[in-house]
């Protein structure tokens, strides 16, 4: 049996290859502050980059658990890429996605 957090390791991984030559920072796990609370947060991966003349932060947040992933969790994310003043945030989960959060997740990009 895999150990927990294997598979995350794995995403990781082929990140960090398809991006070495990108200039592309990635970093797992990373605390970012929070605007509001200047609290850091925790999040699963993030990726630091330039693109012209713009610094851009993504983060992916991971879940692998059985169960549908529903909206709550995609309101959480929304939340979260605010705070931490993320641009983008990728949900992935080793589970399906309810409609209504794959509503929300699209309408909120």
């Amino acid at each position: 049996m895999a150990r927990k957090g294997r598979d995350l390791e794995k995403i990781i991984s082929l990140l960090e290859g398809a991006l070495q030559q990108s200039g592309i920072q990635l970093k797992s796990p990373d605390f970012l502050p929070d605007k509001d609370t200047g609290e850091p947060r925790e999040v699963d991966i993030s990726l630091r980059g330039r693109i012209g003349s713009s610094d851009i932060l993504a983060i992916i947040e991971c879940r692998d658990r059985d169960a549908t992933q529903d909206v709550t969790w995609i309101e959480q994310l929304i939340c979260k890429r605010s705070s931490v003043n993320a641009d983008k945030v990728l949900a992935v989960s080793s589970s399906k996605f309810s409609e209504p959060a794959r509503i929300k997740a699209e309408k909120n990009n």
